[in-house]
């Protein structure tokens, strides 16, 4: 019998990536709350959304990335996405430094 090799499609990715960006949403915006509720106490939690902010930016850069086929339109979407994922991580790491320090 022939059998056929299972590959991860892209349906399989943009659930991958829908569930992501379901996760990291729910604790960014419980994270916010916390924070916005008790700003001084939960100063921490600051770095902490910036970096999940980032990973959602890179997951679409490279995801957008790696889907763009032929046009350059999704490409350019793709680095502006790993541009301000990148940009997140400077100032996650900007502000644990303030926080920490």
């Amino acid at each position: 019998m022939y059998m056929q090799e299972k590959k991860r499609g892209p349906r399989n990715g943009a659930m991958i990536l829908d569930v992501l960006h379901v996760a990291l949403g729910l604790m960014i915006v419980v994270l916010g709350i916390l924070t916005f509720l008790n700003p001084e106490d939960h100063m921490f939690f600051f770095p902490v959304i910036f970096f999940l902010g980032a990973v959602l930016n890179l997951a679409d850069g490279i995801w957008s990335r790696k889907m763009a086929a032929r046009g350059k339109k999704n490409k350019k979407v793709g680095w502006l996405f790993l541009a301000v994922g990148v940009f997140l991580l400077v100032v996650s790491a900007v502000s644990a430094l303030s926080i920490w320090r």
